[in-house]
């Protein structure tokens, strides 16, 4: 819902006011405040008001305001819109607190140079950081079998390269067209034809614009099955930094929230799923609370950037912390990072 100036300015003052103290914002705090000189009283009605469109709202029988993800969000398109953006952290990853990050003779050593981005990320903002990068594998599709099994029954078989075999069943709502069946394990292994197993090569197949919308639809009931596959052979390394420091986080309140994140990170699957996200998006990306798909974040927000050469996306870089996270520094150490990594991973790959 549409907001005044007003509004906008008091919903950024009791975000940053929040994200600073962890108590509760009360009318009084910001009646006569820069760029707000109003009475309390006004403060309270927009307060209301804020509360009502859901951007607010009050703990228990607190008088004060606390943001709610909603009003997250709103703060951070603010921010993301050029507002309150503070300066470059460059300096301050390239040196004083986290020297050396990334010198130039680290250029052949990407393994620990994304480790020590991991660490620097992590260091910077006291938050869970994530680094996704390209590992090379050997590893090539052979054969895809499909079998009806039932006539609500697929079962799936994939043979890698490597020996490896992976397979699984599917329920479906709808009996199997045979006819179907067949098509999709010829097109299949037509597209596949012994290729280097990459994320790329699977979506090209599954997304073909030539398909008819009963064959792609056909497909994309595979599409969980492949893109577990892609991860279980190892396409991208995930490094991870900060884990402790997140445990000590005063922020993160809810101890049983921290147990399911730490336990989303043995998922590697389901986390690798939501960091691809940020992969050719040119952006940073947020995601705040509620709005994760995976239940198991949506106590947390993730902030997170793709980084690589201009034609390819090697990987992504992310935080992940409380929703009342200090997003003007999450937004610039992620911006920041994965501008380094392109420069020098991008010497590496061009």
């Amino acid at each position: 819902m549409a907001l005044t100036e007003r509004q906008r300015t008091i919903l950024n003052a009791v975000t940053e006011r929040y994200i600073a103290t962890g108590t509760p914002v009360s009318s009084k705090e910001l009646a006569g405040a820069p760029g707000l000189e109003v009475s309390s009283s006004t403060v309270r009605n927009e307060f209301a008001l804020l509360e009502e469109k859901g951007y607010l709202t009050h703990p228990h029988t607190s008088a004060g305001r606390v943001p709610t993800d909603l009003g997250y969000r709103e703060f951070v398109d603010y921010l993301m819109g050029g507002g309150g953006v503070r300066p470059s952290l460059r300096p301050r990853l390239c040196a004083g607190a986290v020297e050396p990050l990334l010198p130039e003779e680290m250029a052949g050593e990407i393994d620990t140079a994304l480790r020590q981005a991991t660490d620097a990320m992590s260091r910077a903002t006291n938050l869970l950081a994530l680094v996704l990068g390209p590992r090379v594998s050997g590893a090539r599709l052979c054969h895809v079998e499909l079998l009806a099994l039932h006539p609500h029954q697929l079962m799936y078989v994939f043979i890698v390269s490597t020996g490896a075999v992976m397979k699984g069943v599917i329920d479906l709502p709808q009996p199997i067209d045979p006819g179907l069946v067949e098509w999709a394990r010829t097109y299949l292994n037509e597209s596949f034809d012994d290729q280097p197993l990459t994320g790329r090569l699977i979506r090209r197949a599954l997304d073909d614009p030539g398909l008819s919308p009963r064959e792609s639809a056909f497909l994309g009931i595979l599409g969980p099955a492949f893109e577990k596959l892609v991860d279980e052979h190892n396409q991208e390394e995930l490094y991870v930094g900060g884990a402790s420091r997140l445990l000590a986080e005063p922020r993160l309140q809810d101890v049983s929230s921290l147990r399911d994140l730490l336990s989303l990170l043995e998922e590697r699957f389901l986390l690798l799923r939501m960091l691809r996200a940020a992969l050719g998006t040119g952006t940073v990306v947020v995601r705040i609370g509620s709005e994760h798909e995976t239940t198991a974040l949506q106590p947390f927000s993730v902030v997170a950037a793709g980084y690589g050469l201009p034609q390819r996306s090697l990987g992504t870089v992310s935080l992940v912390g409380p929703t009342r996270m200090d997003y003007q520094m999450a937004i610039a150490t992620v911006r920041e990072t994965a501008q380094l990594l392109s420069e020098l991973v991008g010497e590496r790959y061009e």
